[in-house]
């Protein structure tokens, strides 16, 4: 049997992607993708992302504003979010912090990230977060505010291992791509992930795999197809030294017990 494959982190709202998407489909079909969080950044996209979702049963819209965006959001950006729930977003995100981007402005950052967080919260529902760089302004929030009963997807982790304990105990799941396995630091958290709390993602059109887990390509070949998604469960079933079919039954329960049941 195929083994149903599910991913955490996609952006087919994308410019780059949204020119693709039929083919994307059948590509789905191909690897047996059962589920995938399509994440909206910023107001112009939302619209996209519920678009393409009500297309396809199998893709669940998530709406954010992400912290590269915040420089360009419209004075009702809060107003525009709350309407995109209302017409069916089902997750939040991506939101999140970060200090790598040139010119970032973390304070302006903060009260973004905490009123999407808070809505989450709120209304128990799931929340996907990007951090770069932003390691202990994130923690600080994470430590004092109010989160989902459900817990907080922290996508592409990429922070100190030292913090997956606490991490965990506050709620954390964690996904990684096939991107990120060219990073010592991130094969470390790979291994230290509790297997109950580990989801993968592409985050295509982004993190382009290594050549070896390229199966499928887009026109551009610096854009990740989505479909590698199938190759991102192999390559890190055999990092964690656990069998591609038991990852793949681990993957489905950890998805569908937090993006698709609440608590």
């Amino acid at each position: 049997m195929t083994a149903r494959l599910y991913d955490a982190h996609v952006h087919l709202a994308d410019p780059k992607l949204r020119p693709y998407l039929k083919e994307i489909g059948e590509c789905y079909e191909a690897i047996n993708l059962c589920g995938a969080v399509v994440n909206g950044t910023n107001p112009q996209d939302w619209p996209a992302v519920l678009e393409c979702s009500a297309s396809d049963r199998r893709l669940i819209p998530a709406i954010g504003l992400h912290p590269w965006q915040v420089p360009y959001a419209p004075e009702n950006w809060q107003e525009l979010f709350l309407e995109a729930f209302e017409a069916g977003a089902q997750v939040v995100g991506e939101i999140g912090l970060d200090r790598w981007i040139d010119g970032h402005n973390l304070a302006a950052q903060i009260p973004v990230f905490e009123f999407q967080l808070q809505f989450a919260a709120t209304n128990n529902l799931p929340v996907s977060i990007h951090a770069l760089k932003a390691t202990g302004p994130l923690m600080d929030i994470l430590r004092a505010a109010a989160l989902p009963v459900r817990g907080f997807h922290l996508h592409a982790y990429n922070g100190p291992v030292e913090l997956i304990k606490e991490l965990t105990r506050l709620g954390a799941y964690f996904s990684f791509n096939a991107g990120q396995i060219k990073k010592h630091a991130s094969l470390e958290c790979l291994r230290a992930i509790p297997h109950e709390r580990l989801l993968i993602e592409t985050d295509a059109p982004d993190f382009l795999p290594p050549p070896p887990y390229r199966e499928y390509q887009l026109p551009n070949p610096d854009h990740n197809h989505p479909a590698n998604l199938k190759q991102g469960y192999g390559a890190i079933a055999e990092l964690i030294d656990v069998q591609a079919a038991t990852l793949a039954d681990v993957v489905e329960e950890n998805f569908r017990a937090f993006f698709l049941n609440a608590d």
